[in-house]
């Protein structure tokens, strides 16, 4: 009795000290974990937003959806954007155009026409946020040109027909391009001459482009082949950038999912993401890694969990604070480096998902307050006033249209959702003293000439985002004095 006495107390001891230990075990590894998970969300929102977006192109054949297109084929705005238009903050001065293309297997060959009498631009983007490939007006002329992307470890023949320029070494199997050509006036035969061009702007399998007598497959008529990745049951909630409806266990789940896609292939010479994947499949996150929120432990859940608010949080604080005053617009800085920049990489996924990872195509600036800080408002009249000798320096255009606090066009008297040099060269608006004043307002205007400076408000709160096509230094470094509504009295 005695001897099993001191055997339980005994043991009563040891277990007092390992349980001690385990605290502070328990302690570290949560933090570690959770620390894990701030850099993961970092790291990981471009490409989880990346894999949901073309699940919603290639994958999503659902009714409701404008943008379904199936995998190596485009989808174009044709027609002028609208209230009716679903994206959020759309620029009414072009119409869009996008594609995925799969390079699992091999190249794939991109044509875009002679664009010689209007901005036209076609930008190539990895998973990344990377835009490896601009060319277009801005960057190469306005000739037809023929690109062919070769994925990494291609050991094919590349067509004798590519110039070494138009020769690119992908770097990873997946792309999404983005095209914009400038809508300068807006009319039917406009629209109609724009769509002319988009149906010259091909993406075609390399043996494909061979088998059509090396031509680009016409849009019209091509078959509709759905991307085949695996896909996520929440991935309708979430998969279109809403990152507000997404969960900590949405986003590790889609993480590890994209980790486990051979398609995004991984950086070769990253020391930083390899240290972030090390971490990561301590976690059970990461290639050949059966990630299940459900089998994690509740101290797992708790940490990631922590971790991903925190850095959600962070995310949202490095929007404003890395933005640049350009008189009080706040304008996104954009000065590369997403490979290793990774906060800059998540600000831009989360703002503005597909926006350029550098400010040499163009940039753009948000507006929520008038020129005394206070929110603007549909119940108030403004005026925006641009010196004629001053107007926003750039090479190609600017514009500045106005949204509803939600980033959505709504309909007006007038159908006019934006201003933009377009219209001041074309002698749309009545200029006095060298002034172009425009009349910012839900109320339409009795003033004749205001009527024609008369850019339409939403009722209630509502906000701008500028545009700048190609723009001048001073507008990327902030010195150049953007106009503000200033209310009137």
């Amino acid at each position: 009795m005695n001897t099993k006495f001191k055997w339980v107390k005994g043991i009563s001891l040891t277990m007092v000290l390992l349980l001690a230990g385990a605290s502070n075990v328990y302690a570290s590894s949560s933090a570690k974990v959770e620390k894990t998970a701030e850099q993961a969300y970092l790291y990981g929102l471009q490409q989880v937003i990346y894999y949901g977006q073309r699940w919603t192109s290639t994958q999503n054949d659902a009714k409701n959806n404008s943008v379904y297109t199936g995998m190596n084929r485009f989808s174009f705005v044709r027609e002028k954007i609208t209230p009716d238009f679903p994206i959020v903050t759309p620029n009414a001065t072009t119409l869009y155009g996008s594609a995925y293309m799969d390079l699992r297997k091999e190249p794939v060959v991109l044509e875009m026409p002679a664009v010689a009498d209007r901005y036209f631009s076609a930008q190539v983007m990895d998973q990344y946020g990377i835009f490896h490939t601009m060319v277009g007006s801005p960057f190469n002329g306005t000739k037809a040109q023929k690109y062919i992307f070769v994925p990494p470890g291609y050991k094919g023949t590349i067509p004798a027909d590519f110039s070494t320029t138009n020769v690119i070494q992908w770097p990873s199997k997946t792309a999404y391009i983005l095209v914009r050509i400038a809508l300068e006036e807006g009319t039917k035969e406009e629209i109609a001459s724009i769509n002319k061009l988009q149906d010259q702007i091909t993406v075609t399998l390399a043996s494909k482009w061979l088998k059509n007598g090396k031509k680009g497959i016409a849009q019209k008529g091509k078959q509709v082949i759905a991307g085949d990745y695996p896909v996520y049951p929440r991935m309708g909630d979430i998969a279109s950038g809403q990152v507000d409806k997404q969960t900590a266990e949405d986003y590790f789940t889609l993480l590890n999912m994209v980790l486990n896609d051979p398609s995004m292939v991984r950086m070769t010479d990253s020391i930083k993401e390899a240290g972030m994947l090390a971490k990561l499949a301590e976690v059970g996150i990461g290639e050949g890694k059966d990630f299940n929120w459900d089998k994690l432990d509740s101290a797992t859940k708790k940490a990631l969990e922590s971790g991903y608010k925190a850095s959600f949080s962070n995310v949202r604080e490095a929007l404003m604070g890395n933005l640049i005053n350009l008189n009080g617009w706040m304008e996104v800085r954009n000065s590369g480096g997403f490979e290793t920049q990774w906060l800059d990489r998540a600000v831009m996924a989360d703002a503005g998902w597909a926006g350029p990872d550098r400010n040499v195509s163009h940039t753009g600036a948000f507006l929520f307050v008038d020129n005394d800080g206070q929110q603007l408002n549909g119940k108030n009249k403004y005026t925006l006033t641009f010196d004629m000798n001053d107007l926003p320096p750039v090479d190609e255009f600017w514009s500045v249209p106005i949204y509803n606090k939600d980033g959505y066009f709504v309909r007006n008297a007038i159908d006019r959702y934006t201003i933009n040099s377009f219209m001041v060269e074309q002698g749309v608006f009545h200029i006095e003293d060298n002034k172009l004043v425009i009349y910012v307002q839900n109320e339409k205007p009795s003033d004749a000439n205001q009527l024609k400076n008369w850019l339409p408000a939403p009722e209630g709160v509502f906000r701008f985002t500028a545009r700048f096509y190609h723009p001048k230094m001073n507008i990327i470094d902030g010195s150049y004095k953007m106009p503000k509504p200033v209310l009137v009295q």
